[in-house]
């Protein structure tokens, strides 16, 4: 009990001084500036943000259900907190944003056990990856249907496509067969991380096994929860497009050649994203992301002036949200006893995540 608080505190920690390094290099007069700029579209956007983090809550809590109504010891409320929070750690983790899947387990595992808790994360994780690439490949073909593109980058597109037609057949066969043994044997192919990948695959192979079994199970046996998880994150993909779309229409008047319409946002949002994720090796998307945004107003045929306001206004939602997640990081906690907690089982998935080398007693 005693060292899941020091681990709780820990992230609390580290996401603050993240966060103050994010308000430092934006600068508070910008922040107040695009506030200011947006208006009435500021407060949309942190409502629409509320719904947002429902739909992601729903597409966990259905995964967790294990498709029982009764018998789930887990609130919806607790699953709601922890996913706010778990996305706030990683929006601030530098590099790699997986910093909030160790904390996930470890709020879960007092009501789940660890092996349930870590298949359940890595599965919603997992999830969210897959809507990413489901998401690129809808807009790339709105794009090659509603854009008037060159030969070249037409061509583009369609490579873009196949490419990711093929990790969606990954996934897809992942999730039939297990995908976690298969990709750390792939991972221990990489100069860089193939000591750390090995370490976990000679002393987690059980664990590992253990929940490539839960995941080959929600995809085989529990269908139907397979395809309404996915859906849940399909459409937290859309209404994030949303929240393009109402700054522009908040800044309209500022810009009177913006003529943004839903078609452009989703495109813009999927462009944005895409290029931040090639970029992932920038810390906190630093510069990625005024690019990213700044080439998709370029393809859409919108001046890019707005890019910067966009870029700068879902910054400081991101602060917002990262504040509420580390402050529900702090209440509303498990109300399991100390007594239960002490009986599960050793954290082995929070151990695989963090690449430890932790022998069982």
């Amino acid at each position: 009990m005693k060292k899941n608080k020091i681990y709780r505190l820990l992230f609390l920690f580290v996401g603050l001084l993240a966060l103050g390094i994010m308000v430092y290099k934006v600068g508070m007069k910008e922040i107040i500036e695009g506030i200011l700029k947006t208006g009435w579209g500021f407060l949309a956007i942190i409502v629409l943000w509320a719904i947002i983090y429902v739909f992601n809550t729903l597409s966990w809590y259905i995964i967790i259900r294990d498709g029982e109504k009764k018998n789930n010891k887990v609130p919806f409320w607790q699953v709601y907190r922890v996913t706010i929070s778990g996305f706030s750690i990683n929006y601030i983790t530098p590099v790699v944003a997986l910093g909030g899947e160790p904390y996930r387990i470890l709020e879960m595992k007092p009501y789940l056990g660890t092996h349930k808790a870590t298949s359940s994360v890595i599965l919603f994780s997992m999830m969210h990856i897959y809507t990413h690439f489901i998401f690129w490949m809808f807009s790339i073909l709105l794009a090659l249907i509603y854009l008037r593109l060159t030969l070249v980058w037409s061509l583009c597109l369609v490579g873009l496509l196949a490419l990711l037609i093929f990790v969606n057949i990954y996934f897809l066969k992942g999730y039939k067969y297990g995908l976690l043994v298969k990709t750390f044997r792939l991972l221990g192919k990489i100069p860089l991380i193939k000591k750390l990948v090995r370490n976990i695959n000679e002393n987690k192979q059980d664990s590992l096994k253990a929940i490539d079994n839960q995941i080959a199970h929600l995809h085989s046996q529990r269908r139907s929860s397979f395809y309404l998880s996915v859906s849940m994150e399909f459409v937290t993909r859309i209404l994030g497009c949303v929240e393009i779309y109402i700054i522009a229409l908040a800044v309209s008047d500022l810009f009177p050649t913006l003529h943004m319409n839903f078609l452009d946002a989703i495109i813009i949002n999927a462009g944005y994203s895409l290029f931040a994720n090639l970029m992932f090796f920038t810390p906190m998307q630093l510069g990625s992301r005024e690019g990213g945004f700044l080439l998709a107003f370029e393809a859409v045929g919108l001046p890019s002036a707005p890019a910067m306001i966009v870029s700068i206004v879902t910054r400081i939602r991101e602060f917002f949200w990262i504040l509420i997640g580390l402050l529900l990081m702090r209440i509303g906690g498990s109300k399991i006893s100390a007594e239960e907690e002490l009986e599960e089982v050793p954290e082995d998935g929070i151990d695989i995540l963090k690449g430890e080398n932790v022998e069982k007693k």
